[in-house]
């Protein structure tokens, strides 16, 4: 039938093997379609029949018009169809090869369309690891995860040139082949950029190891060319499979390859391998093979040059015991991180020790600039280089990291993003920085060796660049890199100018206050001492960091320099009554609220012509003091009247301020709100950064009250987060709250150990920053928990005076605490006249706390009374009753749990 015809015939032409692989996949779209190939598209009538599309491609291939596109022959066919049914895991059809096809050479005229390539010869060395002359430093760590790798079927190790791949390949064939594994070793050279000379020298590595795997294949493959590349790599496959035993496949600087048939190839053999083939592959670069499936799988294993970089012990080893150096551990670890554990590197360096260097200067310098670093670097890798390409590397290497717009500006070309990539792909010591896609960074040792170039060919120009560098990483808010850059250009006034003209107080409001005394700390200190601004901002910045030495420093300074500062009167009270603000917050650090009113009076009565932080944050200040004079209602007016300020500052006002209206409502059993206001103050924290100090102090007071309504999970990870803060952050509450609450959850979790150290962790917080509060809230905490306390400590709780009760609400709370201490302890003694002591204690305890005032404390303190009279063994069923009821309303099961009554 016509419709079975190829069309050339049909056109009078002479018939071939391929005219009959058309007929062939006629009759299979037939077969699989009930009607012949006429007519309608063979696409649409397959798809329509719900034929995979792999195997549409397949049937299509076979049915194209263009004679020279279809397969030569119906055995290389045949393969594309046993590789389909490969793909969809169903059984693989048998093909039935006449013996003189299969073992003789096929006539040469079905190969006319196509030209076949002749391999050139390849030297032995090709197949084998490079030989070492001398001993070989132990990868230890990195031998543990080769052999943690199992036969996962990709193990891949990328790095630039000098990094150890070829050597930790070759220990571990070593490893393999004495555990009975055989090992095929490939080095690529420029002759593999063609799939026909790769595959002909990944058969003959194999040869060497399994003849009898590789042999017919080489045949079929000398014979038919890159026609004959799926079918070779499929039928290896199928005979290692079919073998049954391991079979690693070593395929050294894979970064040679940029012929994309001979990618395709390994790609091929790397997707279809099997369970008894692994390949191993080095390269320069990572490379263009499809690894996410594999990631998924958990089949590869991916070594880079972060894992492959030498530690101090392995560095040691290279160094002492195969150099045969004598050096001491400190210059060894001063030598490692000053080549980033670059193997190339240590190697120079013992070159030039060995010559009667003296390690401290070679320290000094390998950056970049040593003669025989420079040699190795322009030998192997710049001379071989375009020299525009080198002129861009030069420009683009002054900075720490770079991106396609900076290295636009800094070489003045256009496209640097492309050039950048090209670059990483080359494997030229620049590799992009992890979760910053756009941003890369060259191998320090190889920057400083194109800077060293850089500034012997044009030193002019290396100023102007770091000038440059600066104004670009300032437009883009880098503030730090704009201040390195600077000085860099040494241009040190203009860098203590971008630090106040970059605003920045926006640091410390985003709650990046070590990053801004990071920058203050690179500026020349004696400009900085006359800068008032930058001494106020430093004080905030500290405070917020609970360094109250440090910010008594900088308040010091600020006066001085505004006392010498030129500036107009109204800017110097502006400045005064900022002062007066951060000393305020140092005196909430403190656990202080004597003289906040006087001191913030100012500051109120101008809060419209202030910054609105100062108002905000004064505001903050006296909703505290107002807590701890148990006046929750003026608390929460400061704190709405402070409300349209929030929006105008950063994030850590805004959840000071969150978290004050929190704890208030918290104080007063207002247990929604208090949860409202301490999420939205997390959700403004988190905004910064999941690890911000402002997500991290909001997560501490939520953690507390969600500890306390039984939500223990997602306590336990916020208060996990928050004590990573340590002191630094918050006052007695916040404290508190990762320490003491931190401690609860880990002994509701059942780690009692963890929750000890916890509650020593925050004792010696307590101690160091002299916060009663704090201290007595830790020794409340071990007494509950059943904890031994100093003899002395314990005969001071239980006989602890009466509470003060004179408008000092920080000592009042100190007190109550330590008398609930003191109750639960002569609670638990075997004298009666103890258990007596303890219910007369917590019935005064209980009557001295207003509930109407304060509605938690008061029923903390009644769940204190119900559970000291039932230990003393008297009744206590009314208050029983009334705390269960309070409780249950108020959503707060935990309080009644850590009573011992839940």
């Amino acid at each position: 039938s016509p419709a079975f015809i190829a069309p050339e015939l049909l056109e009078g032409a002479t018939p071939t093997t391929g005219s009959d692989v058309y007929s062939l996949a006629a009759t299979l779209f037939c077969a699989l379609t009930g009607h012949p190939p006429m007519g309608r598209s063979v696409t649409e009538m397959l798809t329509e029949r719900g034929v995979p599309g792999d195997v549409i491609a397949v049937i299509e291939t076979g049915m194209t018009r263009d004679p020279t596109r279809r397969p030569v022959t119906a055995l290389e066919y045949g393969e594309q169809l046993r590789e389909a049914q490969r793909r969809h895991r169903i059984p693989v059809d048998t093909m039935v090869v006449p013996v003189d096809l299969a073992g003789s050479t096929v006539p040469a005229a079905a190969y006319r369309a196509r030209e076949t390539a002749s391999t050139p010869p390849a030297p032995a060395t090709k197949f084998r690891p490079p030989a070492s002359t001398r001993s070989l430093v132990p990868r230890d760590r990195l031998m543990a995860l080769l052999r943690e790798a199992g036969r996962r079927r990709l193990i891949l190790l990328h790095a630039p040139s000098g990094y150890g791949k070829t050597t930790l390949v070759a220990q571990w064939r070593a490893e393999l082949t004495a555990a009975g594994v055989t090992v095929a070793w490939l080095t690529v050279d420029d002759d593999d950029n063609n799939v026909v000379w790769f595959l002909a020298h990944l058969l003959a590595a194999i040869r060497r190891v399994r003849p009898a795997l590789a042999e017919p294949l080489e045949q079929m493959l000398e014979q038919r060319g890159d026609e004959a590349t799926r079918y070779v790599l499929t039928s290896l496959i199928d005979a290692i499979d079919d073998l049954g035993e391991p079979i690693t496949l070593v395929v050294d600087d894979w970064q040679r390859v940029s012929d994309p048939q001979a990618i395709d190839a390994l790609r091929f053999l790397i997707e279809h391998g099997g369970d008894h083939l692994q390949i191993v592959v080095t390269s320069w670069s990572r490379p263009a093979v499809t690894l996410s499936k594999l990631r998924v799988r958990d089949e590869l294993v991916e070594i880079d040059c972060e894992k492959l970089r030498f530690d101090n012990d392995e560095a040691r080893s290279l160094l002492n015991d195969v150099a045969g150096l004598q050096l001491a551990g400190e210059d060894v670890a001063a030598l490692t991180a000053s080549t980033d554990g670059w193997v190339a590197a240590l190697q120079l360096a013992t070159l030039s020790l060995r010559g009667g260097g003296d390690a401290g200067d070679l320290v000094s310098r390998m950056a970049g600039d040593d003669e025989a670093v420079e040699e190795f670097l322009a030998e192997n890798v710049l001379d071989t280089l375009e020299p525009e390409l080198v002129e861009f590397m030069m420009a683009t290497s002054i900075t720490e990291r770079i991106c396609g717009e900076l290295a636009s500006v800094l070489a003045e070309v256009g496209g640097g993003h492309a050039i950048l990539e090209d670059i990483e792909r080359r494997g030229l010591f620049l590799r992009r920085i992890d979760h910053a896609p756009r941003w890369f960074r060259y191998h320090q040792m190889f920057a400083g060796f194109l800077r060293r170039r850089l500034e012997r060919d044009d030193p002019d120009r290396l100023a102007e660049l770091h000038h440059t560098a600066s104004e670009w990483f300032a437009e883009h808010d880098h503030i730090s890199e704009a201040v390195d850059h600077a000085l860099a250009a040494g241009e040190t006034a203009h860098a203590v100018d971008l630090v106040e003209r970059l605003e920045t107080r926006a640091l410390i409001n985003q709650s990046r206050m070590t990053t801004f005394l990071g920058l203050v700390e690179k500026l020349p200190q004696q400009l900085v001492v006359s800068r008032p601004l930058l001494q106020l901002a430093s004080a905030w910045a500290n405070i917020l960091l609970h360094r109250s030495e440090a910010t008594e420093a900088a308040l010091e300074r600020f006066t001085v320099a505004l006392a010498r500062a030129d500036l107009p009167e109204a800017r110097r009270a502006d400045l005064t009554l900022e002062a007066s603000v951060v000393r305020a917050v140092a005196e909430i650090y403190a656990d202080r609220t004597d003289g906040l009113e006087e001191l913030l009076a100012d500051v109120v009565s101008r809060a419209d012509e202030l910054r609105p932080v100062l108002p905000q944050a004064a505001a903050t200040a006296l909703a505290f003091a107002a807590i701890y004079r148990f006046d929750l209602p003026a608390a929460q007016r400061l704190l709405a009247w402070a409300e349209p300020f929030n929006e105008q500052v950063g994030a850590v006002g805004a959840v000071y301020s969150c978290s004050w209206a929190g704890i208030a409502a918290r104080q007063r059993l207002d247990i929604p709100l208090a949860l409202r206001k301490f999420r939205e103050g997390f959700e403004i924290g988190s905004a910064v950064g999941s690890h911000s100090y402002a997500a991290r102090i909001a997560g501490a007071v939520l953690g507390e009250l969600l500890y306390e309504t039984g939500e223990l999970d997602e306590s336990a990870a916020l208060l996990e987060e928050s004590y990573h803060l340590g002191p630094e952050g918050g006052g007695v509450d916040y404290l508190a709250a990762r320490y003491v609450v931190g401690a609860k959850v880990k002994a509701a979790q059942g780690d009692r150990d963890e929750a000890i150290g916890r509650l020593d962790a925050g004792m010696a917080v307590a101690e160091k920053l002299r916060l009663p509060r704090l201290a007595a809230a830790i020794n409340h905490e071990r007494v509950r928990l059943g904890l031994k306390l100093e003899p002395s400590e314990a005969d001071r709780l239980r006989t602890a005076g009466d509470v003060p009760r004179d408008g000092n609400g920080i000592a009042t709370v100190t007190a109550e605490l330590d008398a609930a201490s003191g109750i639960r302890l002569l609670a638990r003694s075997r004298a009666r006249d103890d258990r007596d002591r303890a219910c007369r204690n917590a019935v005064a305890l209980l009557a001295g706390i207003d509930a109407a005032a304060r509605p938690l404390a008061n029923l903390q303190a009644r769940l204190l009374l119900v559970e000291t009279l039932t230990a003393a063994g008297r009744p206590a069923d009314d208050d029983l009753a009334l705390v269960r009821a309070q409780c249950t309303q108020h959503g707060l099961p935990r309080l009644l749990i850590d009573a011992g009554l839940g």
